[in-house]
């Protein structure tokens, strides 16, 4: 009687498996935890007017920094516009958990200078050399929480989403090739979380 019971037992075990196998074809899921921070400032020299913008993303061990800067001349009524793009592994971007201060130290960051080409009549862009880039942060102000769920279906597949982050604003100081940009205009210090899972029934 024992062995019976014992086999039925392990049968039911075998056949919930192989139902559970056949009820869900596959499931991924992905993750994304890290920090982010971006400040923007502006400058008047006479009649050239500045604009800097600075993103900075650290997740899953990568950090991504983005660079523009526009400048517009009001006499000629001119505008040139310069960027530059940085991918790292390098530890060069690190945050207080609370979001009372961030830090990216000194990284070199090639830039390219988009015009207007009259005589192609299209915009082009030159490389412009490399800039070093240096930027600290203050939290300031009270930090905002902020989270949210989704789940969408469409016959057996399933995609669910959730996203959890931390958003305080800052003010921001920075060095360019050695030049001041002074305190920014504004500028933002965010902690994030998020999650996605994808599975067809």
């Amino acid at each position: 009687m024992k062995k019976i019971y014992a086999f039925t037992c392990a049968l039911i075990v075998l056949l919930t498996m192989a139902m559970s196998a056949e009820a869900l074809e596959y499931k991924t899921i992905s993750r994304s935890n890290g920090e982010a921070a971006n400040a923007y400032w502006t400058e008047t020299n006479g009649d050239i007017n500045t604009e800097t913008y600075l993103y900075v993303t650290e997740s899953n061990g990568r950090t991504d920094i983005s660079l523009y800067i526009y400048t517009y001349d009001m006499t000629t009524y001119t505008l040139s516009e310069m960027s530059g793009y940085l991918c790292t592994q390098d530890n060069v971007f690190n945050m207080n958990n609370k979001l009372n201060s961030a830090s990216l130290s000194d990284v070199q960051i090639e830039v390219y200078e988009s015009y207007y080409d009259e005589m192609e009549g299209y915009y082009t862009s030159i490389y412009a050399g490399t800039l070093t880039v240096s930027v600290d942060w203050t939290g300031i102000g009270n930090t905002i929480k902020s989270s949210y769920k989704s789940t969408s279906k469409d016959g057996d597949y399933v995609w669910r989403s959730s996203d959890s982050s931390s958003h305080r604003s800052a003010i921001a100081t920075g060095l360019i090739n050695g030049d001041d940009l002074g305190s920014s205009d504004s500028a933002t210090l965010n902690k994030f979380k998020q999650a996605y899972i994808d599975m067809k029934k």
